[in-house]
C-alpha cells in the first residue's frame, strides 16, 4: 500500500499530508510560508524542514513507508528553487523515494482533473492561468502582479468596485448597491472617508482584495455595475485560458478540463453562467475542484507512481481532511 507525502506550499501558509492511495490521512501538518519570493533561502529551507520533520514525528510508521513526495511550491519556477527545495526534502529519504517539485499551479489543477491534463485558472488575491497538455508540457499566463497585471484577481474584482463607487459618487457612473457594501464595510458613513481606509500602513492589497465578495454579492443581487465588472473579469479568464490552450498539444480535440480554483470562485454557478455567455475558440469544460490544493498534490504522487485516483480516494480524502483536521 503506497504512501505519498503531499505538500502545497504557498505565500501565507504550508499544508503538509501523508496520505495511502485510499485516502487515508495518516497525518498533517500546518506551517508558515515557504514562498521563496516572499522569505529568504534560509527561510524557505528551514520551514520545508521543520514542516516535514513534524510529519515524522506525528506518525514515523507512515513517514518511513513514503514512497513519492510531491510538492505543489509557490514560488519555486520564477526563482528555480527547484533543487533547493528536493535537496531539503533529500535529506529525510533515500534515493529510492521518488521526489517531484511543481509549482502551486500543477497541484491545483490535479484537485478538478485528478490528475488528468487540462487547465486552471486560478483567481485569489491574485490571479494566474496554468495548462498541463497531453504531453506533459505546461504553459502559463498572468500572474505578473497586481500593479500592471493580475485581472480578474480578487485584488482587480476589489479594485473595480472600488472605482465604480467614486464613480457613481462623483456622478461619472451608474449608481450601484456597490457603495452601500463598501461603506459598510470600512465602517464609514461617506465615500469621501475612503482614501483614509485604503492609504494607510496596510498593505493595499490586503485592504482592496476582500471588496472582490461584495461585487460577486451585488452581482447576484442583479446589480448591472457589478455584473459589468465580473463580465469583464471573465473576459481576462478566457482570454489567458485560451492563450494557454492554443500553445498546448491535445491528444483528443474535445471539451477541454478547465478547473476554477481560489476564492474568487466560491459561487461556481455564478461564474459558470458568466463564463458560458463570453465567445470562445475552444471548448471548455468548467470543473470545480473536488479536493483541496493538497488533495491535488496527493494525486500527483499517485500519478507518479502508476496509481488509479479512485472514487473511494476522493470521498475519504475529502471527508478525512474535513472531519479530522
Amino acid at each position: 500500500m503506497p504512501i505519498i507525502l503531499g505538500i502545497d506550499g504557498g505565500g501565507t501558509s504550508t499544508v503538509a499530508v501523508l496520505s495511502d492511495e485510499t485516502g487515508q490521512v495518516l497525518a498533517k501538518v500546518v506551517g508558515g510560508s515557504s514562498n521563496p519570493t516572499a522569505i529568504s533561502r534560509l527561510q524557505f529551507e528551514s520551514e520545508l524542514a521543520k514542516i516535514i520533520s513534524k510529519l515524522k514525528e506525528q506518525n514515523e510508521n507512515a513517514f518511513e513507508k513514503v514512497e513519492c513526495c510531491f510538492a505543489g511550491l509557490s514560488g519555486v519556477k520564477e526563482l528555480s528553487f527547484e533543487k533547493i527545495a528536493k535537496s531539503v526534502i533529500q535529506q529525510f529519504y533515500d534515493d529510492t523515494v521518488s521526489i517531484i517539485i511543481e509549482n502551486d499551479a500543477c497541484i491545483a489543477l490535479f484537485s478538478g482533473t485528478l490528475g488528468m491534463p487540462g487547465i486552471v485558472q486560478i483567481a485569489g488575491t491574485g490571479a494566474i492561468t496554468y495548462c498541463l497538455d497531453s504531453h506533459n508540457n505546461s504553459y502559463r499566463a498572468g500572474g505578473w502582479g497586481y500593479l500592471f497585471d493580475d485581472e480578474g484577481s480578487g485584488y482587480d474584482l476589489g479594485r473595480e468596485a472600488l472605482k465604480a463607487v467614486v464613480k457613481s459618487y462623483d456622478h461619472r457612473g451608474t449608481e450601484t448597491v456597490l457603495t452601500e457594501k463598501v461603506l459598510n464595510h470600512f465602517q464609514i458613513d461617506s465615500v469621501t472617508k475612503i482614501v483614509d481606509c485604503i492609504y494607510n500602513d496596510e498593505h493595499p492589497r490586503a485592504i482592496i482584495a476582500p471588496l472582490s465578495r461584495y461585487v460577486i454579492e451585488a452581482a447576484e443581487e442583479g446589480d448591472y455595475v457589478a455584473q459589468v465588472i465580473l463580465s469583464r473579469a471573465a473576459q481576462q479568464y478566457i482570454l489567458a485560458i485560451e492563450a494557454c490552450a492554443s500553445q498546448a498539444r491535445w491528444d483528443v480535440r474535445k471539451e477541454l478540463p478547465t478547473v476554477l480554483a481560489g476564492g474568487v470562485f466560491t459561487n461556481f454557478n455564478l461564474f459558470y453562467d458568466v463564463l458560458m455567455k463570453q465567445p470562445m475558440n475552444f471548448q471548455l469544460q468548467f470543473l470545480q475542484p473536488k479536493l483541496i490544493p493538497v488533495g491535488g498534490a496527493i494525486i500527483g504522487g499517485l500519478k507518479q507512481l502508476n496509481e488509479e485516483v479512485t472514487t473511494e480516494f476522493i470521498q475519504n480524502f475529502a471527508e478525512q481532511m474535513k472531519m479530522k483536521y
